[in-house]
């Protein structure tokens, strides 16, 4: 193997090792681990959060300290699809996040299927980060865990129909909790999902 393909399988193993280590911190709350993920300036744009990766820890650590008993998430990923140009990439990467969420004392088991498009550099250190991670949203869905519970009428008077179809339960969900959604989420198929595709290969070639 000439050095050129031994730099490229170490770099894309490095960066799938990256992006598996992100799941792991954020689900296990290791903020730590999650933090250094990212460089310095990084951003990521999800349903929740656009902006720095360090608003999005500190965000992340408050809103697992405020699962209740029962509740859960994790996140599970593909391998990579990764673009590697000297010392930037670009990589996408197929996410499943599923939870066990308490609503109004109601048990649910919600989930969402979306991939990251990232944005990654390796910098002095010589170590990859993420420069910036956004979500393009595919589905979700909502499911009772004990549909027997569910009160008659209580989801008569939700406006399903006012949020975008991709992210319509992750919307109901936050507006339960009363956190305002982002206001540029990407969804899959979109003009915006084209327009981030077209930017993030101009990025990677600069």
């Amino acid at each position: 193997m000439d050095a050129a393909r031994l730099q490229a399988a170490v770099d894309g193993q490095e960066i799938t090792d990256l992006i598996m280590r992100w799941g792991q911190a954020r689900d296990r709350g290791d903020w730590d681990s999650l933090r250094d993920c990212f460089h310095e300036d990084g951003s990521i744009h999800i349903a929740w959060i656009s902006g720095s990766s360090h608003e999005f820890v500190d965000k992340s650590a408050d809103r697992l300290s405020e699962f209740g008993s029962g509740e859960h998430a994790k996140h599970i990923m593909s391998a990579p699809n990764t673009a590697i140009n000297g010392s930037r990439a670009f990589s996408q990467t197929h996410v499943n996040h599923c939870a066990r969420v308490i609503v109004d004392d109601l048990e649910f088991d919600w989930e969402f299927w979306g991939q990251f498009f990232d944005l990654l550099e390796r910098r002095d250190d010589d170590k990859w980060r993420i420069f910036r991670r956004t979500m393009v949203y595919e589905k979700d869905r909502l499911d009772a865990v004990h549909g027997e519970a569910i009160p008659d009428g209580y989801f008569g008077d939700t406006a399903f129909a006012k949020f975008p179809p991709e992210v319509r339960f992750l919307s109901w969900r936050l507006a339960k909790k009363g956190i305002p959604p982002a206001q540029n989420i990407i969804t899959v198929n979109s003009p915006e999902e084209r327009t981030l595709l077209a930017e993030s290969k101009a990025w990677l070639e600069a």
